[in-house]
């Protein structure tokens, strides 16, 4: 009998059809991985120089503003900045630096500078003088225009396919010694940055109260060697830029921009404020102010004593921290910079200054607001206003980017276009800034309360028309708390803009509640009795807080036969107006916040530097004392977005 022997485990059929589902498993994932991952890595580059060309004017015999020019139209009656002084022959002369771009075209619109921005004339210009990187023109302007008024002149240029726009108010002088007043201020600013500064000593007030040393900010009450900058060296470097902001018949304010350079490193923005009132034999300056301002470089930073100096500045930098101190992002001369404790590492994150000699570069028409900040030093921020050089460049609106620090790459994830300048961003827009985790960002634009999701770009407007007694908004732009109405209402909505999440305050029986202000990030409202609901006083007022997603009240204040008439907050303390029930007033009261005494982590002081002239500077509690020196510098790369968000919500 034969003997038949059976193979024991897997049929090679099988075992082919396993591995060929392995083979396109495998397959499949790369695949899928490639297709997936094809459009995610950025293109990255650096910030690009600015292109556009600028226009200045010639006015009184002097070169005046330095225009920046606009690639879209805006709301003429909110371009308010800039002040061209005519004479009674209602002529000017335009100077135009081109850059390298042709222009073909010049023409000019005047607009009433009310709100309703009615047309009072428009012409074209054809008597286009072209030389080299120059254009030049004249213009003789319309008898329609009444001395005194301010009108707003339109200069639109045409370069290839491009339209231009430059915006300035225009006024016929009343003034009949403008030349003399222009001519004054220059004289001041010349003789202050040479060796015979002691001659104006008889224009100034000196202060005792002044402290001398501070050459950053002087005004009329410095003494003579601070306006000298007395063992101080330094030097013009770019041509001085005059512009007149505001006249009457024998007075004028007078402003003088310049780049001033100490050294063969650092460079400062420098701005000088005059008020000049005329008279004979002398002038009378009435005010002046100067700031300087460095302009951060490589080489502009330094560690000493547990501090990273900044350098010279009149302005205090903005500055956010993330909660253990080890990272603090600062603005300073309207670039974003980041400096790392345990790396000592400075990091140029966002800034239009790539070219401290180009004009253009320097344009501080713009502000950077740091939303956020996280262990790491990755964070989100807002750049708003106008867009020096770029993708966006000559257009007005907010940028919204995050930092990742350890690929080193500020990515766009959206850009909303605005008709609007910076003065009016300042005022409308930049109460409240949120970006959460998951992607969505949020702003207080209007009085509107607006939700974009960054990814679809898709908008959603949360709360509309706000009043200012209505709302409030926390410190860290987490919470805002506001009323249906104006006057204090049956409840109050707190929304967690983190959490995306709605807490409910009722009052109870026929009182009424007001929503107050923030400490920190507690609220603080207040209770209205029914019969005091006209007057709005309070009989109570209550802080809740949020911590650990439940809404609990850590305190309240209620006196006997007292009624707080207004609440007002100032750092971590409440100044409580108040007042009998009958009417009688009585002393204010206080409520100090003594939970948040702990010294922060990060926090801004002064400091002097080598050359013996103080400084800011940015204290670490993290940073170890036996550091100094030149921390290490570079400079992140850009990612930049093709992508516009769409608002209509600016009227």
């Amino acid at each position: 009998m034969a003997l038949k022997f059976r193979t024991t485990g897997m049929k090679k059929s099988t075992k082919h059809r396993i591995i060929l589902l392995v083979v396109v498993f495998l397959a499949a994932l790369v695949f899928f991985y490639i297709l997936l991952n094809r459009h995610t890595t950025p293109n990255v580059s650096q910030m690009s120089t600015p292109t556009l060309p600028t226009v200045s004017v010639n006015s009184f015999g002097t070169d005046q503003l330095l225009l920046h020019g606009y690639t879209s139209k805006m709301n003429a009656s909110e371009m308010t900045d800039n002040l061209i002084p005519l004479d009674t022959d209602r002529k000017l002369s335009f100077n135009v630096n081109t850059y390298g771009n042709s222009i073909e075209k010049a023409s000019y619109e005047i607009r009433s500078s009310d709100s309703e921005s009615r047309t009072i004339s428009t012409d074209s210009i054809s008597n286009l003088n072209k030389k080299s990187s120059k254009v030049t023109f004249d213009t003789s302007f319309t008898n329609l225009l009444n001395p005194g008024v301010k009108y707003t002149l339109i200069l639109n240029l045409t370069s290839g396919r491009k339209d231009i726009h430059y915006y300035s108010q225009i006024v016929i002088s009343q003034n009949s010694h403008m030349k003399e007043l222009i001519n004054f201020a220059q004289d001041f600013h010349n003789t202050s940055l040479s060796d015979d500064y002691n001659s104006l000593s008889r224009y100034l007030e000196p202060s005792n109260d002044l402290s001398g040393g501070n050459i950053s900010h002087v005004n009329i009450h410095s003494s003579i060697n601070d306006i000298g900058m007395n063992g101080f060296s330094h030097k013009i470097k770019s041509e001085p830029i005059i512009a007149v902001t505001n006249m009457t018949r024998d007075t004028a304010s007078i402003n003088i921009s310049y780049i001033l350079e100490h050294g063969s490193k650092a460079s400062y923005l420098t701005t000088e404020k005059y008020r000049i009132r005329y008279g004979s034999p002398r002038m009378y300056l009435l005010s002046f102010d100067r700031k300087l301002d460095i302009i951060p470089n490589y080489d502009s930073f330094s560690v000493k004593n547990k501090s990273l100096l900044l350098g010279a500045s009149a302005e205090k930098p903005v500055v956010s921290s993330n909660e253990p101190g080890s990272v603090a992002a600062f603005v300073q001369s309207g670039a974003l910079f980041e400096y790392s404790v345990n790396q000592n590492r400075i990091t140029s994150v966002f800034s239009f200054l790539n070219d401290p000699t180009d004009p253009r570069s320097l344009i501080n028409d713009h502000d950077i607001q740091i939303l956020n900040i996280d262990a790491s030093g990755s964070m989100d921020f807002v750049v708003y206003g106008y867009m020096n050089s770029g993708s966006h460049e000559g257009e007005s609106g907010i940028d919204i980017y995050h930092y990742d620090s350890s690929l080193n790459i500020a990515t766009e994830e959206g850009f909303i276009n605005s008709a609007e300048p910076l003065s009016y961003l300042r005022k409308n827009f930049s109460e409240l800034l949120h970006r959460t985790s998951g992607g969505r960002f949020y702003c207080l634009l209007n009085r509107n309360l607006l939700g974009i999701d960054l990814a679809t770009k898709k908008t959603d407007v949360i709360i509309k028309n706000l009043k200012d007694v209505q709302y409030c908004v926390s410190d860290d732009m987490r919470y805002i708390a506001w009323t249906s109405t104006e006057k204090p209402d049956t409840s109050i909505s707190v929304l967690d803009l983190s959490l995306d999440k709605v807490y409910k305050i009722k009052a109870s029986g026929s009182d009424r509640l007001r929503a107050l202000c923030f400490m920190n990030e507690d609220l603080v409202y207040g209770t209205v009795n029914f019969a005091n609901l006209d007057k709005g006083y309070m009989s109570s007022l209550n802080i809740v807080s949020f911590k650990n997603e439940k809404l609990t009240t850590i305190k309240k204040y209620q006196k006997s036969d007292v009624l707080i008439t207004s609440v007002s907050s100032s750092g971590n303390s409440l100044v409580l107006k108040r007042s009998r029930t009958d009417g009688t007033k009585i002393s204010s009261d206080t409520i100090l916040d003594t939970l948040s005494s702990e010294s922060d982590v990060v926090s801004l002081s002064t400091a002097t530097d080598k050359d013996s002239v103080s400084v800011r500077a940015i204290s670490f509690k993290k940073l170890s004392s036996d550091r100094s020196g030149v921390p290490d510098y570079r400079v992140s790369a850009l990612a930049l977005s093709d992508s516009t968000i769409s608002l209509d919500l600016y009227k």
